[in-house]
């Protein structure tokens, strides 16, 4: 009964080993250490804190870790980080990452990055991964812009030695020594001036009263412009009302000496033709009243006609 517990015992423990197990590979898996889109990033300096399992951020979120760091087998001067991400996260081309350090503690990690203004995704398999660069953190420059800077700053404490020579110190001193009295006559000159600039100031102020009383007097112009353009308009206007009485006028001319005129002419020739008429009617009858009645009598015949007799003679 004994070996049968122990061995129960055993093999509920050897389960529970191979659950943990699988567990932990399921967790590995999940976090991408042991699977995930593989990238290989490729650097030509050192990587030194940088360690396997080193986590791996896209703009500060954590996408990954790193698989393996090795140097690279095409070109042996470089190191090739193969590193594996979230099958979800897709880079876009022109990505690179740059090796960073946490805090105080100074464990490196991967940041990744590329340019907003890309929009072409990649793609990476196991068969042939993408090849990124790494680029140097800022602290591992620092040494080369460190050196850099002490180079271009012995090259000037040369250059300075080479200028500084005896004769040419013996001249920056009586540079100096001008310099210095110049500065003083300068100084005297400013005193000296003073009381003139108080007085361009007073003129100035003067200047701007005159500006001021020339800007009133323009407005004041101004106004009387306007009030002159509005008596011109009105003027316009009487002209060109005068304008057309001219031609009004003309037009009743025209109508009067064309139309009128004639036709009342006519008229007054028709009037005059009639009182003859009525005029010689009117002699008529008070000559021949009778005409009234029977109608006016035949003039009296002439010579040679029937009935005409010659006028008596007497002696």
């Amino acid at each position: 009964m004994e070996n049968r517990a122990y061995t129960l015992g055993a093999g509920l423990f050897v389960l529970f080993l191979l659950a943990a197990l699988i567990g932990a590979m399921l967790w590995f898996n999940e976090r991408g250490h042991l699977h995930g889109v593989p990238y290989d990033l490729i650097s030509s300096a050192s990587v030194a804190g940088l360690t396997v399992g080193a986590n791996v951020s896209l703009r500060g979120v954590q996408i990954g870790q790193v698989q393996s760091i090795a140097f690279d087998p095409d070109d042996p001067a470089n190191i090739r980080i193969r590193i594996g991400i979230d099958s979800k996260v897709r880079l876009r081309k022109g990505s690179y990452a740059t090796l960073n350090y946490q805090g105080l503690s100074g464990n490196a990690y991967v940041e990744l990055d590329f340019l907003s203004s890309e929009h072409e995704l990649l793609t990476s398999s196991l068969p042939k991964p993408t090849r990124l660069p790494l680029h140097p953190s800022s602290w591992a420059t620092l040494p080369d812009t460190g050196q850099q800077f002490l180079t271009s700053f012995s090259g000037t404490l040369g250059r300075v030695n080479a200028i500084l020579t005896p004769e040419n110190a013996q001249q920056l001193s009586r540079l100096l020594v001008q310099f210095s009295a110049t500065a003083e006559q300068i100084t005297g000159i400013a005193r000296d001036l003073r009381p003139a600039a108080r007085r361009v100031g007073s003129a100035v102020t003067h200047a701007d009263e005159t500006l001021r009383s020339a800007h009133k007097t323009l407005e004041d112009l101004d106004t009387l412009v306007a009030d002159v353009r509005t008596h011109v308009g009105v003027l316009d206007a009487v002209g060109e009302g005068a304008h057309e009485t001219g031609l009004a006028a003309r037009d009743l001319e025209q109508a009067l000496v064309l139309d009128t005129l004639p036709r009342l002419n006519q008229l007054l020739q028709g009037l005059s033709q009639n009182s003859d008429s009525l005029q010689e009617l009117l002699e008529q009858l008070k000559q021949q009243p009778q005409s009234v009645l029977f109608g006016p009598q035949p003039p009296p015949p002439g010579p040679g006609e029937r009935g005409f007799s010659p006028p008596r003679t007497y002696p």
